[in-house]
């Protein structure tokens, strides 16, 4: 089978032909038929420092994605062959504190799809069933590649965040696909004013967040955001300020952006340490709240989300690619010039 994988410990990809994975008792063998690039692919493709440390080489990449079962164990009873699925990116122990407690996101021993293991940037990959989720036949392929990042966001707002209410202001910094998933959950929420912001380089995105979305969204480099925050809030901040950019930058700015008594949910990866003002939290009373992946529920919440077209997959995704143009798939990522970027098989 055709596979996108990263080879060598230095930046790129290679596109290689391996046989699938066998599948144990308990797994099934799903053909990939969406596979969404992330940061952190991203990250992994110019193999920075943090995932020198964090991933294995050689490993197929991907860890988004869904499929159609044709192969299954002889254990598995839930699942059929012909089965549409998505499936859990994070590989939890089922032991730990954590994973006891239901948060298996954050699991002490987990590992990830396409960081420590075969991922789906392969034409199959083989599956736990304990890691499959049922996706009704409202929702397409290319919604159901998006169900781990959506969940993402749903975590976010379900568990980690203080309330969201209806008539709440809400920002969220970086117009990427997890921003613009922010986005939209919130308005989902009753969220009644809300501001998406970015830099000069994500015009595409900020476009998209405008015309095919209807946010308003700005590039900082080009507008004051002071400006805006204080006539959509009457002066006060945003009761929400959601960072799902991985830039010092933005999470900087986001805390002249914040109400006092306000929060701020963190969901992007840094590829550093940041130095913040924490007596300006303290004085204003702010939460600066981290939210990391998604569990079981949050997956069931992103799929009834998108059967109900309260998220609107499809504008977000821009582009998809075949596996053998895995390099042409990354640069466009890379560039910014689209927003969700998939793989279809």
């Amino acid at each position: 089978m055709k596979a996108v994988a990263k080879m060598r410990r230095e930046p790129g990809l290679d596109v290689i032909e391996i046989e699938p994975d066998t599948i144990s008792e308990n797994e099934v063998l799903l053909r990939m038929r969406a596979a969404s690039i992330c940061g952190s692919d991203l990250g992994f493709y110019n193999y920075t420092p943090a995932y020198q440390r964090f991933a294995k080489v050689p490993t197929i990449m991907g860890h988004e994605f869904a499929g159609e079962i044709t192969e299954t164990g002889k254990n598995v009873r839930d699942f059929v062959i012909g089965d549409r699925v998505s499936v859990e990116s994070v590989l939890y122990c089922g032991k730990c504190k954590f994973c006891r407690s239901g948060t298996t996101n954050i699991c002490q021993n987990f590992t990830v799809f396409g960081m420590h293991r075969n991922g789906a940037f392969a034409e199959y990959v083989a599956v736990d069933q304990k890691y499959l989720h049922r996706i009704p036949k409202e929702i397409s392929f290319l919604e159901a590649g998006v169900v781990e990042p959506l969940s993402v966001v749903v975590n976010a707002f379900e568990d980690v965040a203080a309330p969201i209410r209806t008539g709440d202001t809400a920002c969220v910094i970086g117009p990427g696909p997890l921003g613009l998933f922010s986005a939209e959950v919130l308005r989902s929420k009753g969220v009644r004013d809300l501001l998406i912001l970015g830099i000069d380089m994500d015009e595409y995105r900020l476009q998209l967040a405008r015309d095919k979305l209807s946010h308003e969204a700005l590039s900082t480099e080009s507008a004051d955001p002071t400006e805006r925050k204080n006539l959509i809030t009457e002066g006060y901040g945003f009761d929400a300020v959601v960072v799902s950019a991985g830039s010092p930058a933005a999470l900087k700015s986001a805390i002249p952006l914040a109400s006092k008594g306000g929060q701020i949910i963190v969901i992007g990866i840094f590829p550093e340490d940041v130095s913040l003002p924490a007596s300006d939290l303290v004085r204003r009373q702010i939460s600066l709240r981290g939210s990391y992946g998604s569990a079981w529920k949050h997956y069931e919440e992103a799929i009834r989300l998108l059967k109900h077209k309260l998220v609107r997959a499809e504008a977000i995704v821009s582009h998809q690619f075949s596996l053998d143009q895995g390099e042409e798939a990354f640069q466009m990522a890379k560039a910014k010039t689209g927003s969700k970027i998939q793989f279809k098989n």
